[in-house]
């Protein structure tokens, strides 16, 4: 948590545990615009069956779609949006930037991943009995979104 020490030391606003969906009407967000917005491994949960199953793609695409709906509701007016996200097979077809499209977001940039240049960046499966295990990440981007004029 040495990280979010820091962070919080710089001014930054830092909150977990927020559902990503309903984030613009959170309580210690909802009076609040931010100049960035970040979701590292967006993920709808694990399910018993494979990651490039049509439903279970749909469901991912929902949370990334949710999250980037509140995201444009809580950005300054030259607030950005970052998700990093993997970009091999099946990961790509979730369709990032038509989902980001679809809410009013255009692509400013789009920016491979290296967790070495983040020193103390490491990710978490998130859910399940290992769920405080990272997972590997592969071939990954950063994408940063603006609200389109």
């Amino acid at each position: 948590m040495a990280n979010v020490s820091r962070l919080e030391d710089i001014g930054c606003t830092v909150i977990h545990e927020v559902d990503c969906c309903t984030m613009s009407h959170h309580p210690k967000l909802m009076s609040n615009l931010f100049d960035r917005i970040v979701f590292n491994f967006p993920h709808a949960g694990f399910f018993f069956t494979s990651e490039s199953t049509p439903y279970v793609i749909d469901l991912h695409k929902n949370v990334v779609k949710g999250f980037l709906r509140n995201a444009v509701e809580m950005l300054t007016e030259n607030g950005e949006v970052y998700i990093t996200h993997k970009t091999a097979h099946p990961y790509n077809m979730w369709e990032i930037e038509k989902l980001a499209n679809e809410v009013g977001l255009g692509l400013l940039d789009k920016v491979p991943f290296f967790y070495w240049d983040y020193p103390g960046y490491t990710n978490k499966r998130g859910e399940g009995q290992r769920c405080d295990e990272s997972f590997p990440i592969g071939k990954s981007s950063t994408y940063k979104f603006k609200i389109m004029n």
